[in-house]
């Protein structure tokens, strides 16, 4: 029996040699620029993805939904989750947070 998936992912372009320590400042800035903060910061599953951060962003404490995204250092990876069951307000914003991410991952590299 096949299971129903929940979520979907939107994958960020990482530059080649992006390190855990410049996504910090990367996911900051790309948060605030389009309007959410961080209400959480963690690690996804330390046994599956060691030395990766998770991060939770909302556009307002009250307001229910909020977007995951994840950086799995192993595989250079950052990726957003969104849950179906999410409000449309989090589907609308994704994308707009992964093209916020990625402009200010260029800069980076710039630097």
């Amino acid at each position: 029996m096949v299971r129903e998936k929940k979520s979907y992912d939107l994958h960020v372009d990482l530059p080649s040699g992006v390190e855990q320590a410049d996504i910090f400042a990367v996911v900051e800035r790309a948060c605030e620029t389009i309007g959410l903060y961080i209400s959480h910061i963690g690690s996804y599953s330390r046994n599956k993805y060691p030395n990766s951060v998770h991060w939770h962003f909302k556009r307002d404490k009250k307001e229910a939904g909020l977007i995951d995204a994840t950086f799995r250092d192993v595989k250079s990876l950052l990726s957003l989750m969104i849950r179906y069951s999410e409000p449309e307000w989090v589907h609308s914003t994704a994308p707009l947070l992964q093209a916020a991410l990625e402009r200010e991952l260029q800069r980076q590299c710039r630097r």
